[in-house]
């Protein structure tokens, strides 16, 4: 269950609501996982924002001309809320239950609107939430309120940052769909987790993803793969858990 509100937590949340209805309209729906009930806050009309995303990248490559690095990480569409989530949730609840949940490090990395690692900290892991788009990490904060006392939120780009920490879990709800953008993200995690500790992406039976399985295999990981059926879905979600060779 969640905790229930305190007047703080609301203050907090109405602060967060008026800052995110200056751009977006919201609507707050019930999520239950397991045991747990939750109120996700996301935006109305995830299309709108996938229109002033794809303008935006043209506005940009225009401005660039032919000088953008191909690499360059574009912006994400942060506003779906992806299938891969719901499966990634789904396995949370099993694993997390079963750790010393409290002393368990999370990111949630390109964390969107922030529900995957909102069950992590419900769960009661520490979570650090990462994204490019401020708006998505204003979301995040709103869904993670209740649980405001081990959540962070960070702008973070994969392929510039460098943290100070590392994680018992790295989370990645559909971020393999962009190929360049491997080489990048495969030293973050070898330089952002533990040696004990896992990357768990959600991918939802793209190509990219199974050319991902062949070029993960040089590298220092080991890679289980696992399938979750979710209600949005006709096909399981792939679920890959990275683990570091010594």
């Amino acid at each position: 269950m969640s905790p229930s509100p305190s007047p703080l937590v609301d203050r907090h949340r109405r602060h967060l609501l008026a800052r995110i209805h200056r751009r977006f309209e919201t609507i707050t729906e019930p999520v239950r996982v397991g045991a747990l009930d939750l109120a996700f806050t996301r935006i109305k009309d995830p299309n709108r924002v996938l229109d002033e995303v794809a303008a935006e990248e043209d506005r940009r490559d225009k401005l660039a001309g032919h000088q953008r690095p191909d690499d360059e990480l574009h912006l994400p569409y942060w506003a779906e809320l992806w299938d891969s989530s719901l499966a990634i949730i789904e396995l949370l609840t099993e694993t997390l239950s079963a750790m010393h949940v409290t002393r368990t490090s999370v990111l949630d990395l390109g964390c969107g609107m922030g529900l995957t690692g909102t069950v992590a900290a419900a769960l009661g892991a520490r979570v650090l939430f990462g994204d490019l788009e401020p708006d998505a990490l204003l979301f995040a904060r709103l869904n993670a309120l209740p649980y405001a006392d081990r959540v962070r939120t960070r702008r973070l780009n994969w392929q510039k940052a460098r943290l100070t920490e590392q994680f018992d879990v790295i989370i990645g709800a559909d971020i393999l769909y962009e190929r360049i953008q491997w080489p990048f993200l495969e030293p973050f995690w070898r330089g952002h987790l533990k040696p004990t500790g896992t990357v768990l992406l959600g991918e939802p039976g793209r190509q990219t993803g199974d050319l991902f399985l062949d070029w993960i295999k040089p590298h220092p990981w080991s890679l289980t793969q696992l399938k979750k059926s979710v209600p949005t879905r006709t096909v399981p979600i792939r679920l890959f858990e990275l683990k570091r060779l010594a």
